[in-house]
């Protein structure tokens, strides 16, 4: 927790300290598919998971920015949908062609059978049905985004990922570990 406050007021006093002319603001936002799989606490049978991906975010001039996700997929034992929320940071280092990145983040995960997702379809998008199993963790992730074109006030992208993500026990049954990898293509919109 402390080692969470410093990297916040570190990086609150190097956006304070910046001079206002050069500070330039940016928000984006990626979308695309994913592809998984899940391990651990004796955990099989799931095989590959398919996702639909968004990734989204707030970048400065400083190397290191605010971003959020979230995936949505399918597991196969229990016949359940997953629903994974993420808030986290991302380290950037953007370069002329490309920029590398590495994300660390909270993550939030619902999983839920099919069953009572039919029954319930609006209990799902607030996380309130009955036969949601809640998890919570921390994820992980490399990726790079390519800029490929230029459009009035945006900068299109194509990029892609690899993710680990690490859901604590619980009483609620299921892997501790989804991994997979995602593709994307977006826009960012700098101000």
């Amino acid at each position: 927790m402390r080692s969470l406050f410093a990297l916040s007021s570190i990086t609150a006093a190097l956006v304070l300290a910046m001079p206002r002319s050069a500070c330039a603001h940016e928000v984006f936002l990626g979308v695309g598919p994913a592809v998984g799989f899940s391990t651990g606490n004796d955990w099989e049978g799931d095989g590959a998971i398919f996702y639909g991906q968004s990734r989204f975010g707030y970048r400065s001039n400083i190397p290191i920015g605010v971003v959020g996700h979230l995936r949505e997929g399918y597991a196969k034992v229990d016949e359940r949908l997953l629903t994974n929320l993420a808030l986290g940071v991302e380290g950037r280092l953007p370069l002329e062609s490309m920029t590398p990145w590495l994300r660390l983040s909270w993550l939030h995960q619902h999983e839920e059978s099919i069953d009572f997702a039919k029954e319930e379809p609006f209990g799902v998008l607030f996380g309130v049905g009955r036969g949601i199993r809640h998890r919570g963790g921390v994820g992980f992730g490399a990726g790079v985004d390519v800029p490929f074109a230029k459009t009035g006030a945006f900068d299109w992208f194509a990029g892609g990922e690899a993710f680990l993500d690490y859901l604590f026990a619980s009483e609620a049954p299921g892997p501790s570990v989804y991994a997979g990898g995602a593709l994307s293509i977006g826009a960012s919109h700098r101000w």
